[in-house]
């Protein structure tokens, strides 16, 4: 860091351990405000700084692949690159998923949102080294190690650059960040934040616009990473946006923008072992030409259960069709062409006024600007709330036969250093399963409601 101008302050301490390898940890008190290090952008590693940039940009790599290729690079050169004491300290790969080997990603992943997500991801990531990396392989002016830059090694960069770089400025584009990477990542917690400035030289270099892939952890901190407030756009700041006690550390097994699917093939097997294929086929289809669908990525289509257990109104909808009465039904079915054109609230509204003939509101008492919490209600009916909890129940059983209970007792035994798969994969498949019990929470309150409503005296 001193080679390379970097400067931070005195209340920092560089830890070096043979288990958990080089952090930084607060020796005293920082206050929001305090300027904790000087980072030159040129210290930076990015395809503008590195000595492949020709090549890189020759053959039209940007962002992230461009940014691997980068640090490949640089790693190929050995102590001949700038940046030899800063690579020597980084792990080969970093211990995500993307890394696993198959089996790994089919005993540690089973049954949660990474499983089929992580597999795709491999094979994807398989043809961007075959399409963008082989040929330079193959170039014989470029004269490349093969051994340097083969698929492994860019698996290895890929999962360097996807949990550790930032957005520098419209100019540098992604880079790795020395020190800054030491800082602790927490969602929600702003403890390294990076804030992306333009530079000037920015307006006609706008790169891919992509993103880098985020870890588990977001790029936030209590630390404020941007452009210099001394007006000198060659050197970032890192300044204390948050109060940070001495000795500072975390550990995240609960991330709040967790979130567990339910897909739409699963709902429609359940429905179908408890009526037909074609009754399941028929209310799919009525769901449908009222224009609605759930979420859909990688030719998979499916319903999100947020991280409070409140399931998609999309999926509420569908169960509620599914569980129609014949006549309510085949009436739905009569009037549904009058549905288009309106927007979703009236659109429920509409149909709980056709189908609903015993209602705690009466259908003409139902106002079109009821807010989305009230009509959301109108839809858990026993029977909604009796489904959300099969398929809480279905969506569970995908972990495997291990329960709850022995998930939690495998992850206090389980350390998280000599065993960081399975540490990671336990809190994964814990954070998935407390939203599961979450949306059996949510349904049986909603159910437990009705019932006393229905026991009330009228007056």
């Amino acid at each position: 860091m001193r080679s390379q101008g970097i400067d931070w302050s005195d209340a920092l301490e560089l830890v070096d351990s043979a288990v958990e390898g080089v952090s930084v940890r607060a020796i005293c008190d920082l206050r929001e405000g305090d300027l904790v290090a000087t980072i030159p952008k040129l210290a930076c590693l990015t395809i503008r700084t590195s000595r492949a940039r020709d090549m890189i940009e020759g053959v039209g790599l940007v962002g992230c692949l461009g940014l691997a290729v980068a640090l490949m690079y640089e790693r190929s050169l050995g102590p001949e690159s700038p940046w030899h004491g800063y690579l020597q300290l980084l792990p080969e790969r970093e211990c995500v998923p993307l890394v696993w080997s198959l089996e790994e990603v089919d005993s540690l992943l089973a049954g949660t949102e990474l499983h089929k997500i992580v597999k795709q991801d491999k094979c994807f990531l398989y043809e961007d080294w075959k399409e963008s990396i082989e040929p330079l392989i193959l170039s014989r002016p470029l004269k490349l190690d093969p051994d340097s830059f083969g698929v492994e090694q860019y698996f290895s960069a890929k999962s360097l650059v996807s949990s550790r770089s930032f957005e520098i400025d419209g100019y540098h584009g992604f880079g790795m960040v020395p020190l800054a990477d030491l800082f602790n990542h927490k969602t929600e917690a702003e403890n390294v934040h990076f804030t992306s400035i333009l530079s000037p030289s920015s307006s006609d270099d706008e790169g891919d616009g992509g993103i880098c892939d985020e870890s588990a952890d977001d790029k936030l901190s209590d630390v404020d990473l941007s452009t210099s407030s001394g007006e000198d756009p060659t050197v970032l700041e890192m300044i204390v946006v948050r109060h940070v006690e001495a000795g500072y550390g975390f550990t995240e097994p609960d991330n709040p923008y967790d979130i567990v699917n339910i897909d739409l093939d699963l709902v429609i097997k359940w429905c179908s072992s408890l009526f037909s294929n074609r009754y399941a086929r028929s209310r799919l289809s009525s769901w449908r030409r009222l224009k609605y669908s759930g979420c859909t990525s990688q030719n998979s289509e499916y319903f999100e259960i947020s991280f409070n257990g409140e399931p998609q109104i999309e999926l509420l909808v569908l169960l509620y069709i599914i569980f129609l009465a014949e006549d309510a039904y085949e009436k739905l079915r009569y009037l549904i062409d009058s549905f288009e054109g309106v927007d979703e609230s009236s659109n429920i509204i509409s149909l709980i006024k056709i189908t609903k003939s015993k209602c705690s509101k009466t259908p003409g008492n139902i106002s079109c600007h009821e807010a989305p919490e009230d009509v959301k209600e109108l839809m858990l009916t026993e029977n909604v709330c009796s489904a959300l909890i099969s398929l809480a129940d279905i969506r569970e059983s995908l972990y495997g036969s291990d329960s709850l209970e022995d998930d939690k007792n495998r992850l206090r035994s389980c350390c998280h250093v000599k065993e960081r798969k399975l540490y990671h994969s336990l809190v994964l498949r814990l954070s998935e399963r407390t939203i599961l019990g979450r949306l059996r929470a949510y349904a049986s309150s909603y159910s437990k409601r009705k019932k006393r409503k229905l026991k009330e005296p009228k007056s």
